[in-house]
């Protein structure tokens, strides 16, 4: 095996553990032959961080369990760029499957750093969410020549990443839900398969930085803000936070 990042052949004392879902919001699942130490650290230095910074304030407010370290004391929802990082989930989570590497080119190029596009802003029309759960999923589908990840954090940010137009691998649909407030793994399907003209019809999410800002009007001391989240969804969100605040007394 090798690690997806700078290609070194993976042993015992350069291999690595890696979070498919960082750590810092609530991730637990873990992938073992997928980068070396260097990389792993390389990104959690960056755009790992950045993802923390971005969203970490939603796992402190729920007070969601954590594999490793502390909640973020960070609270910069909408201003910096956390698609790379979201990019990366996808990848970790394509290549713990075992999945075919001849698809990871764009993604991996785009997490390293690369400016061609392939995180996109998609919204599904269905919640399949209970009423207390704020989970994370990602979603891999493979077939009718395009393969793609569909990742939700938090309920509410949503994003696909696109690996291939051109696939002709096997046919995937597979997908992982993890429930962040009550630290279980769920059993989900996702009920929509985008074809070519879907995707090619998405827009680019970093097109949409800086649109839909929302406060919080009666959480304005967290600064809290919310960038491209469906309104429905978001209050939602914010509306769980408040009653796990007020039954914690916090």
């Amino acid at each position: 095996m090798n690690c997806y990042n700078c290609g070194v052949i993976l042993n015992r004392k350069n291999r690595s553990v890696e979070h498919i879902i960082n750590a810092s919001i609530g991730g637990f699942r873990k992938g073992y032959n997928l980068l070396c130490a260097p990389c792993n650290k390389a990104f959690g230095r960056t755009i790992d961080f950045d993802l923390g910074r971005q969203l970490g304030v939603f796992g402190r407010l729920l007070n969601i369990p954590l594999d490793r370290g502390a909640h973020s004391l960070s609270s910069e929802i909408g201003v910096i760029d956390c698609d790379r990082a979201i990019a990366k989930i996808g990848l970790n989570y394509y290549l713990s499957k075992g999945y075919a590497k001849a698809y990871i080119g764009p993604v991996r190029d785009f997490v390293r750093g690369g400016a061609e596009p392939v995180s996109y802003y998609y919204l599904p029309a269905s919640d399949i969410h209970e009423e207390d759960e704020v989970s994370h999923i990602i979603h891999l589908h493979g077939g009718g020549g395009v393969l793609y990840a569909y990742i939700e954090l938090f309920n509410m940010l949503n994003r696909v990443i696109i690996f291939s137009m051109d696939y002709a691998g096997e046919d995937i649909h597979v997908t992982y839900c993890r429930d962040v407030v009550h630290n279980r793994e769920l059993a989900k399907g996702v009920d929509f398969r985008l074809g070519r003209k879907e995707l090619e019809g998405l827009r680019v999410a970093s097109d949409l930085r800086g649109e839909g800002l929302r406060v919080a009007s009666d959480m304005r001391d967290e600064g809290l803000r919310v960038m491209e989240a469906s309104p429905v969804r978001y209050e939602r969100l914010i509306r769980l936070i408040e009653r796990r605040r007020g039954s914690t007394g916090a």
